[in-house]
């Protein structure tokens, strides 16, 4: 039995443009991107940690406007707090190119195996992955989920696959919280702090970098790159954030918000 055909519901074809439609989306796509280009702006001055804005906006310019084809790297999206930063600068510029693990498995920190499975069809040249076969991927993460399932970076190392892991190592590991902007809570419980989790992967068999400063973000990720992809093997970028990055009084913007349906949406 043949499939009917899709048919326009307008009487012409020619009025299935939708102008006014698209009209608004790109008005609030400038608008959002000029947000964005803000936040950047804002947060130029923490120079005592790097604040998750430098990850997602530097991070966004190494994938789509420098020297790499910008359909090329396969990007896998955790996290919590960083995520609510990453989400506004990742795109997608091919089928398959963003992995959202909270949305495809719904568990909450197995972002180090996502890169694992995920790394095994890039490395392959599986399915939507073929034309990129061979490349690195990158996933980003909080150190939580790193805590959850850090040790598949050894997996990754064993079967040399070429992911770049970004961990964004706020310190926040734990119950800590706000209230009017202050926090409320530091419980006993609370992860220890400036935990080396590049030294962690170097004992694993991967590579390991760790980053303190804003400045050294970008060239970090160029050389962490360039290993993965001779040596085959995975790179853990630790990053030192600070979790009072999340306090909006003393460190605008804060904690941000999520857009959704939207590209900062966890689930869509």
């Amino acid at each position: 039995m043949k499939r009917p055909r899709w048919k326009c519901w307008c009487a012409k074809r020619r009025q299935c443009r939708h102008d006014a439609w698209l009209a608004e989306i790109a008005s609030a796509r400038k608008k959002f991107e000029a947000e964005n280009d803000e936040i950047y702006k804002q947060v130029q001055g923490y120079k005592d940690a790097v604040h998750p804005a430098v990850i997602a906006k530097e991070l966004a310019d190494f994938l789509y406007h420098g020297s790499l084809p910008k359909e090329q790297t396969l990007v896998g999206s955790g996290g919590f707090g960083v995520a609510r930063y990453t989400r506004r600068w990742l795109r997608a510029f091919r089928p398959a190119q963003i992995m959202n693990g909270q949305y495809q498995f719904g568990t909450v920190g197995a972002d180090v195996g996502y890169a694992m499975g995920a790394g095994v069809a890039v490395k392959e040249g599986v399915g939507a992955q073929s034309k990129y076969k061979g490349h690195p991927t990158i996933t980003i993460m909080g150190d939580a989920s790193f805590g959850y399932s850090g040790m598949e970076v050894e997996t990754l190392a064993k079967f040399r696959i070429p992911a770049i892991i970004i961990v964004y190592n706020n310190n926040a590991w734990g119950t800590w919280y706000l209230q009017d902007d202050e926090p409320k809570a530091l419980p006993m419980h609370l992860f220890q702090e400036n935990v080396r989790y590049d030294r962690m992967a170097e004992a694993l068999g991967g590579h390991g970098m760790y980053i303190t400063r804003p400045e050294d973000f970008t060239p970090a990720l160029k050389k962490a790159y360039k290993l993965a992809s001779e040596t085959s093997l995975p790179v853990v970028l630790n990053v030192q954030g600070k979790k009072e990055y999340w306090q909006r009084e003393k460190y605008p913007p804060g904690f941000l918000g999520k857009v959704e349906p939207g590209v900062t949406s966890y689930y869509h």
